[in-house]
């Protein structure tokens, strides 16, 4: 069985979410459906930070209405078969 990275989004518990095949796609999912913006979502894999997580370990606030407090995404090897039959 053959793995792949791809970027996972999970919840605040560590629960995968939704997977997805790049960042692009990953910050797309994440703006249209008011978790963070494309700038956390590019935080979150470089440092692994959550979203809206301060560096004192408290959360920022969004003046946008997004919603994804404490879930963020990073890289994770998945099985191809996983990749080819997500939801889209």
């Amino acid at each position: 069985m053959e793995k792949v990275k791809a970027i996972v989004l999970f919840s605040k518990q560590g629960k995968p979410l939704k997977v997805f095949k790049n960042q692009a796609e990953a910050q797309r999912f994440c703006v249209e459906n008011m978790i963070c913006n494309q700038g956390w979502v590019t935080r979150s894999l470089d440092t692994g930070q959550r979203f809206y997580e301060a560096q004192d370990g408290g959360y920022t606030v969004s003046h946008s209405g997004y919603k994804g407090y404490g879930m963020y995404v990073k890289w994770v090897k998945v099985k191809l078969e996983v990749l080819e039959r997500r939801k889209r």
